[in-house]
């Protein structure tokens, strides 16, 4: 997932000196500055979509052995919006990890109310942040925050694209912990004309140091090549027994990435602080991946996003607000 650079991160939420159990002010200053129900109206004016807010192009086409890759912006967005964009992750993030719980309900009521939980359902709210987040007022490292939330900022993009002649079969969600072994991210398409199913397998980068943004993609591409064997047997055992053409391809994931399949493919997305992004990117992904020649089969996301630490602290700050 996100990248190994160390960085002074800096932005609009700082750390409160506050005991993590103590009752919290309501001016704690790692909240955001926009309340979590004016981020939520303004979100929902963009219908509640992270790909309404970031304006996102299409940087190449599909041509044989060359990455098909999108840049996405955000880029003197205003406080609200930037806010909005907070909001539609955090929102989901919570979704996601609460699943069919009383914790995810219980999260977004006390968030828009304003309010602070108390003894157990602080308890039960807490038990879903603590793993990527940790717990106000120090929490988790942010380094591993801002690579959680890259992976958000590539899961929600990939949910909410149209896909072309492409229909999503399966996309799986950023992992509970951000340590966990395994690839950052896995989507199976079906053909919208021959139900013929494909997947692409992503590693996932952040960048917030001083660095080019082209020597973490190079990691990328390192580290895909290097371990996607082993992240596609973990992801056989994982979906081979679903019913249907999903299964059936997730029988074949190995074979399909060895033999250079075009069933298979390849991508890598990083969510870069520096702004404005560089005009070229993923151009030497072919190098890593020569079996992979048809059209399409490497595929590429570059989110340049101005304070992407401060976002990063956003999103954390709407799921401690409750807390």
């Amino acid at each position: 997932m996100g990248g190994e650079e160390n960085a002074v991160v800096t932005g609009a939420t700082q750390q409160s000196s506050a005991s993590p159990g103590s009752t919290q002010s309501a001016a704690a200053t790692w909240e955001p500055l926009v309340a979590a129900n004016d981020a939520q109206r303004v979100a929902n004016s963009y219908g509640a979509k992270l790909t309404n807010l970031i304006t996102t192009v299409p940087k190449t086409q599909p041509s044989p052995g060359v990455c098909v890759w999108f840049l996405g912006t955000v880029i003197g967005a205003g406080e609200r919006e930037r806010a909005a964009i907070a909001w539609i992750i955090a929102d989901s993030v919570m979704k996601n990890r609460a699943g069919s719980s009383r914790a995810g309900e219980l999260w977004r009521s006390a968030a828009l109310a304003g309010t602070r939980l108390s003894g157990r359902d602080r308890k039960i709210v807490s038990a879903f942040l603590d793993g990527v987040f940790g717990l106000p007022p120090d929490g988790k490292s942010e380094i591993h925050v801002i690579g959680h939330v890259a992976e958000w900022l590539w899961y929600l993009h990939a949910r909410e694209t149209v896909h072309g002649s492409r229909n999503i079969a399966l996309l799986d969600p950023p992992k509970f912990n951000v340590t966990e072994p395994g690839g950052d991210g896995f989507v199976v398409f079906s053909d919208a004309v021959t139900s013929e199913t494909s997947f692409r397998l992503w590693e996932i980068k952040q960048h917030v140091g001083g660095s080019a943004v082209s020597t973490t993609v190079g990691t990328a591409y390192k580290q895909l090549s290097t371990n996607a064997t082993r992240y596609l047997a973990q992801l056989t055992g994982i979906h081979s027994t679903q019913p249907g053409p999903v299964g059936e391809l997730c029988q074949q994931l190995v074979d399909f990435w060895i033999d250079c399949s075009h069933r298979a493919g390849a991508g890598v997305s990083v969510a870069s602080a520096t702004t404005p992004a560089p005009p070229r990117c993923f151009s030497t992904m072919g190098r890593h991946f020569p079996g992979f020649t048809q059209p399409g089969q490497m595929e590429g996301l570059l989110m340049a996003v101005e304070d992407l630490p401060g976002l990063a602290r956003d999103v954390r700050g709407y799921l401690w607000t409750v807390l």
